[in-house]
């Protein structure tokens, strides 16, 4: 157990904290990191007609993770639904209207979420809250700790799964086989792929990938 005044000291391992001398694995060392839409991927993947899986992404991330002294880490992000990529155009089109997502009324999807430290033998679990068309709703993600090295410049990948039930969030657009179940089946599973970057390095990287990212704005307008 981790007492709240407990003092941490950082070790030379990335990911890496001593509290109260015994090793913890925290998710992300200590600081402010800022989330590279870029290099992120917010996945997710639902069965249909019981047979097959749609595989879809949003393109378009945005968040921050801050960590203590402690080792707690504090995530804030969020999708912009109008981003939603399925390989279909018309479903994407379906998935943005009233009476699903409803872009226009709820044009983004927010997770706030909590890692504590963990034990290095111990499976991170990071405990928060999902909002989809205006429904806070408990969320529960299994996370990869420590976040692992990218590059040379200090970047970190976070990988995460989680499972949600999307009736939980009144995405009710159901049709059902004569013989019984759902068309599209109730439980959704994410999966999110997340590169972080601190602050000044997040600029760099706007300035040489922006151009990639108007480029894919441009194509899902026409």
């Amino acid at each position: 157990m981790i007492c709240s005044g407990a003092r941490a000291r950082r070790v030379e391992t990335p990911g890496m904290t001593m509290l109260n001398g015994t090793e913890r694995v925290t998710l992300v060392p200590p600081g402010t990191w800022e989330v590279d839409p870029a290099r992120s991927t917010v996945g997710f993947a639902v069965r249909h007609l019981k047979v097959t899986k749609v595989h879809g992404r949003f393109r378009e991330v945005t968040g921050v993770v801050r960590c203590d002294s402690e080792g707690v880490a504090s995530i804030d992000g969020s999708v912009e639904v109008a981003s939603i990529d399925t390989g279909d155009r018309r479903r994407d089109a379906r998935l943005c209207a009233e009476d699903f997502f409803d872009v226009k009324q709820h044009p983004a999807i927010a997770v706030t979420a909590v890692s504590p430290p963990v034990g290095p033998c111990d499976t991170s679990t990071v405990r928060g809250t999902m909002t989809v068309r205006g429904a806070s709703r408990p969320l529960k993600l299994q996370v990869d700790a420590p976040a692992s090295p990218v590059d040379g410049n200090g970047d970190l990948r976070i990988r995460a799964n989680g499972m949600v039930s999307r009736r939980d969030f009144g995405l009710e657009w159901d049709s059902a086989f004569a013989a019984g179940g759902l068309v599209i089946n109730d439980r959704v599973g994410l999966r999110l792929d997340i590169v972080v970057v601190r602050p000044t390095a997040s600029a760099r990287h706007e300035f040489t990938l922006a151009p990639r990212q108007e480029h894919e704005r441009g194509r899902r307008r026409r």
